[in-house]
């Protein structure tokens, strides 16, 4: 609960906002503070809501209940389906202030708050208000783990583990997608075509269940990269789009799309020499929204080893839409580690997958170890957290948990966890077949 237990609102001002609830959001409301749990259990309380209930037709309902089947007892409860917007009580809530109707509203989880949109004329606009939006976004703690849900996505659907099932909205079960990214609370997914994308990119809001298709241009079943993230300056959520060959050196081609949600259209933009270069040596990992850019890793090629190894950082500033490079230690680079980004703990983090022989193993099996950018843009400030060993090979790493554990799947073993305190791994009850999602509560439209 609240450590300051709610200070700013008056308490006869919160009895007015309880007493008009429906009892089946109060259960929720007792978990807001110390002191809203005590109102709403006091009998008094129970007494004014009831009375206030009878007094609303909206609160009215007919219950059917169906004693026909001995082994299913039913209840069905049907609301005044004649009760529409243009039924709301005439007075539309005058005896609060709009501040602090904001003020409660903006405290609320999203699933709650699309319910008030129907409580009258005035909340509804200022849920739908894109001031609002953004300061429910700020004041949402999102570093409370309980509101960090980790989520699986799947071909067809979207579990909340232990939380609910929620089915996808868009397309057919017989497609297949591919995660791009995640911000603000909004999903971004693509169809996968084979080894290609088809042209379609649905944004989606998990939790107010809304979606937005956006059409790749002039795409023809070809290999591209696609990352998403926001652009805090603009207030804008930007989808950039690589093609796998921009073209030959010193070339000024258009190589890279930008696609504005606010404008809802895409943009091209001419890559330099540098930026040509770099991103045709592109490494097959999904780019990593941090700190206003999206991140690729960059393979060049080492003579000593004959092939190519994992050299740099491509970022990609969402605000100014330029590119930059940053050069990874020499130990990073070797034929025989796989190299994954996630964000870790507000840093950039790097996963290191060395595959060895033997010592003491029968087969092939992996020596581990995360590193994190302590200041960033600077690769000299990559600092090992620790090294771990894998008694099979690492199959996928699918990035880290709210308390900081490692998720990957393992020859074998399937998904699991490996516990950074304990140093103990932990066998999952989930499909391998999935994108691991971090998705905060938002309002955010589409």
């Amino acid at each position: 609960m609240s450590s300051d237990d709610n200070p700013k609102l008056p308490h006869d001002v919160v009895v007015e906002i309880l007493k008009r609830l429906p009892v089946k959001s109060l259960p929720r409301f007792r978990c807001v503070c110390r002191s809203w749990r005590s109102t709403v259990d006091d009998p008094c309380f129970v007494a004014l809501h009831l009375n206030t209930s009878a007094l609303g037709a909206s609160n009215c309902h007919t219950a059917l209940l169906d004693w026909s089947n001995r082994f299913r007892n039913l209840c069905s409860v049907f609301s005044d389906e004649s009760q529409t917007l243009a039924d709301m009580s005439s007075d539309d809530n005058p005896k609060l202030p709009q501040h602090v109707v904001e003020e409660i509203l903006k405290r609320l989880p999203v699933k709650s708050l699309l319910r008030f949109r129907c409580v009258c004329r005035s909340w509804r606009s200022t849920i739908d208000d894109p001031r609002f939006v953004n300061w429910h976004k700020v004041c949402l703690d999102w570093s409370d783990p309980l509101r960090n849900l980790c989520s699986v996505f799947s071909d067809v659907s979207l579990t909340l583990p232990l939380q609910l099932q929620i089915e996808v909205p868009f397309g057919a079960p017989d497609n297949r997608y591919v995660f791009i990214g995640s911000c603000n609370g909004l999903i971004c997914v693509a169809k996968l075509h084979e080894i290609c994308y088809d042209p379609t990119i649905y944004l989606w809001n998990l939790f107010t269940r809304k979606y937005k298709v956006v059409l790749l241009p002039g795409l023809q079943h070809q290999r591209v990269d696609l990352g998403f993230g926001f652009d805090a300056t603009s207030n804008d959520y930007k989808i950039v789009r690589l093609r796998d060959n921009p073209g030959r050196l010193g070339e000024e081609k258009p190589g890279v799309q930008v696609y504005s949600l606010r404008t809802d259209s895409w943009r091209s933009l001419e890559w330099k020499s540098l930026e040509c270069e770099a991103a045709a040596f592109r490494a097959p990992n999904p780019a990593v929204f941090f700190n206003g850019s999206l991140h690729w890793f960059i393979l060049k090629f080492s003579d000593l080893m004959g092939t190519y190894v994992y050299g740099s950082i491509l970022s990609f500033d969402l605000a100014g839409e330029v590119f930059d490079q940053m050069a990874l230690p020499e130990e990073f680079c070797n034929d025989h580690s796989e190299l994954s980004m996630a964000v870790l703990n507000g840093l950039l983090a790097v996963f290191i997958d060395c595959v060895e022989e033997g010592a003491g193993y029968p087969d092939s099996h992996s020596i581990c170890s995360v590193w994190v950018m302590r200041e960033y843009g600077v690769p000299e400030s990559l600092t090992k957290l620790y090294t771990f060993d894998v008694c099979a090979l690492v199959n996928e790493f699918y990035g880290f948990t709210g308390n900081g554990e490692v998720l990957m799947s393992m020859d074998g073993r399937g998904l699991v966890s490996w516990n950074p305190i304990t140093r103990q791994f932990e066998n999952l009850p989930l499909s391998t077949k999935c994108d691991m999602v971090t998705v905060v509560e938002s309002l955010v439209s589409l």
